[in-house]
């Protein structure tokens, strides 16, 4: 069994590398201009060669956090399944880290329960096109608090007709959840079919 301290970890590590992932996206950006005014102004200089290639440079380290960022967050997703068999409550991820103590009163309730198994009864009165992969043990039978929130939220922010652009930090925010609780909840809501992640940051209406 995975530990709630190693998911906190993981969540930490994760929180990090996006942060550093955007940060790197915005110097290709800011590169890119100056590129294009470098090269304007002298075409054929030694300075426009240069800064071309430290923009790709750049270019390929943003790439490869990207990568590194979406690696870590399948191995969350992965240890969050393992951590689930055994733990009914994942407080360390739906808890402010001011939260955790026992002296300090909890802002935000501990609203994400374990997914319990869906009985064979429950499985038939299913709408078909809505079953979720994977093995019946592991899919959620309702939505919690915090799921709920965020479908709301998605409902309002997105459709199915295109993709949408969205940061999961800006869906928490979007939500009114912690960020900790915001990966369980869309795993739990994609499991559900009603959303859909295309390419990094990008989702719909399922």
């Amino acid at each position: 069994m995975v530990t709630r301290t190693t998911l906190t970890l993981l969540q930490q590590a994760g929180e990090a590398l996006y942060a550093a992932q955007q940060a790197m996206a915005q110097e290709v950006q800011t590169g890119s201009l100056s590129v294009v005014n470098t090269v304007a102004s002298s075409p054929f200089s030694a300075e426009a060669d240069r800064a071309y290639a430290e923009l790709r440079n750049v270019a390929r380290l943003a790439h490869e956090l990207q990568a590194m960022e979406e690696q870590l967050r399948g191995l969350y997703q992965t240890a969050a399944a393992f951590s689930r068999q055994d733990v009914q409550v994942l407080k360390a991820l739906s808890l402010p880290r001011a939260a955790r103590t026992p002296s300090t009163p909890a802002k935000h309730p501990a609203e994400d329960v374990v997914a319990r198994p869906v009985s064979a009864q429950a499985r038939k009165k299913a709408p078909k096109g809505k079953a979720p992969a994977g093995d019946a043990s592991t899919r959620p039978a309702a939505l919690s608090a915090n799921d709920a929130k965020v479908l709301a939220f998605i409902e309002r922010a997105l459709n199915r007709d295109r993709w949408t652009p969205l940061s999961q930090a800006a869906m928490a925010e979007g939500a009114g959840i912690p960020k900790g609780s915001i990966a369980v909840a869309i795993k739990r809501l994609q499991q559900l079919g009603h959303l859909v992640e295309g390419e990094r940051g990008q989702y719909r209406l399922g």
